[in-house]
């Protein structure tokens, strides 16, 4: 039964594609996120299907959907240049070329469809029906997480969601970090979204998808997850208009955590404050350490997988223990992965697109403003950035630098840039010509359709 539903929504994707291309791409991120082909059981697990619907989308654009496009914005241009960049660590000084083609099969194109992407999203309706179809598949592994985190209390490396592995969305880190950068989204269509009905329920709805996303990222017992949550919530405090619902909201945060946490949560967290002593706090900053010095000797990175010949040696723990030397482990911190493998350009250009898409969502936080019309962009944007920003502090300690929604959230911030620039064009506003000339809208304007 679990694999006709899945195909029946696969087949949906497509067939809706014929009369709106961009469906296609929305089948790529639900496919790319969702994962249905680990899911199911049968007919999906030998078939293609994601290059096939990537297929579709790229082949559905060129054929039917090229109007307006987008420009080479300087996010599309680094997403392309770091696309190129990769291919060329990857076929001329990969350290261990087997897993660098291994994991440039999927990043590369991971990296293009995200540059891919501002061409396909472009209207209020293509750019929301995307993150929605995105929150929905990521909700998918982590709603299951939190309604077991509930009945049973959850689990350092216990595997409660969908899928079973120590990556994506299967890995307690990855999932933490996901769920609580969720919670701006789930917050912002409460208020905004125009897909579904704006119904009490469906508000409801979207409240308790924000509850469970920290009802999972606290059940990972992961202590990126706190930090995940400690962010939120400073950010929160920080930008919100109303600091009074703010702080109630923090508070019954705090509280909820209380409420879950167990002994053994509370002694996992503990080890934040006893990085030199807990063995796993230490392994990162010794290869942090290891990665320091081999880009000091080879600055464009060691390609894909250079983790690999990683070699670090663990002080011995007592008078009589002997030193342990471990070979291979993982880079544990996006910035640092991205350094190791793709050397200080990679981490440029990882930083200058962090950098340009922040930017983009300023710009589109400061062009709306005083334009009702377009004040659900601004809050977009806010809730993009926070998003974002919780992203960027939890992959300080996590490797997951090349997984898709940092991408996502790239390509994201272009095209809701582009579609702020556009709808501001088509309006006429009734201020003086000089604001105009600085390219934004005096805060009492007042804005009418063209003609």
């Amino acid at each position: 039964m679990r694999d006709l539903v899945l195909l029946a929504a696969y087949c949906s994707f497509l067939a809706l594609g014929v009369a709106a291309p961009f469906v296609f791409s929305l089948g790529y991120v639900w496919v790319d996120t969702f994962r249905p082909q680990d899911v199911a059981h049968g007919l999906l697990t030998g078939l293609p299907v994601a290059m096939l619907m990537g297929a579709a989308a790229i082949g559905g654009w060129f054929a039917m959907d090229r109007r307006d496009p987008a420009p080479l914005g300087a996010t599309t241009l680094l997403l392309l240049f770091f696309a190129a960049y990769v291919s060329l660590s990857t076929a001329f000084w990969a350290e261990v070329p087997g897993t660098a083609w291994w994991k440039w099969d999927w990043a590369f194109k991971t990296i293009m469809f995200a540059a891919f992407m501002p061409l396909v999203f472009r209207s209020r309706v293509q750019i929301e029906a995307f993150l929605q179809v995105y929150l929905f598949a990521a909700c998918a592994h982590i709603l299951p997480f939190a309604g077991k985190t509930l009945l049973s209390g959850g689990g350092y490396g216990v595997s409660l969601g969908l899928i079973q592995g120590n990556s994506g969305f299967a890995e307690g880190a990855t999932l933490a970090t996901v769920a609580v950068a969720m919670v701006p989204l789930a917050f912002y269509f409460r208020a905004h979204a125009l897909l579904l009905p704006r119904h009490r329920i469906v508000q409801l709805g979207y409240l308790g998808i924000a509850v469970a996303c920290v009802v999972a990222a606290v059940g990972t017992y992961q202590r990126t997850g706190l930090v995940g949550l400690v962010v939120l919530a400073t950010l929160m405090l920080l930008q919100s208009r109303r600091k009074g619902l703010a702080l109630v909201l923090v508070a019954i945060g705090i509280a909820g955590v209380a409420a879950l946490a167990t002994d053994a949560w509370t002694d996992r967290i503990a080890t934040i404050g006893e990085y030199r002593q807990e063995s796993s706090a230490l392994t990162r900053l010794l290869v942090w350490q290891w990665t320091l010095d081999f880009v000091s000797t080879h600055p464009f990175g060691g390609g894909f997988g250079a983790s690999e010949i990683s070699r670090i040696v663990i002080p011995a723990s007592g008078e009589e223990g002997e030193p342990l030397v471990v070979i291979g482990r993982a880079f544990h911190s996006i910035y640092f992965e991205v350094l190791g493998e793709q050397g200080w350009v990679g981490l440029a250009i990882f930083l200058g697109l962090v950098a340009s898409s922040q930017f983009a969502f300023h710009r589109v936080i400061r062009q709306v403003r005083g334009v009702p019309q377009l004040a659900w962009a601004g809050d977009l944007a806010r809730a993009m950035r926070v998003s974002q920003i919780v992203l960027l502090c939890c992959g300080a300690f996590i490797s997951i630098g090349f997984q898709p929604i940092f991408y996502y959230w790239f390509a994201v911030s272009a095209a809701l840039l582009h579609h702020v620039r556009r709808s501001l064009a088509t309006l006429a506003p009734e201020t003086p010509r000089q604001l105009r000339g600085r390219g934004r809208i005096g805060e009492g304007a007042v804005l009418a359709p063209r003609g």
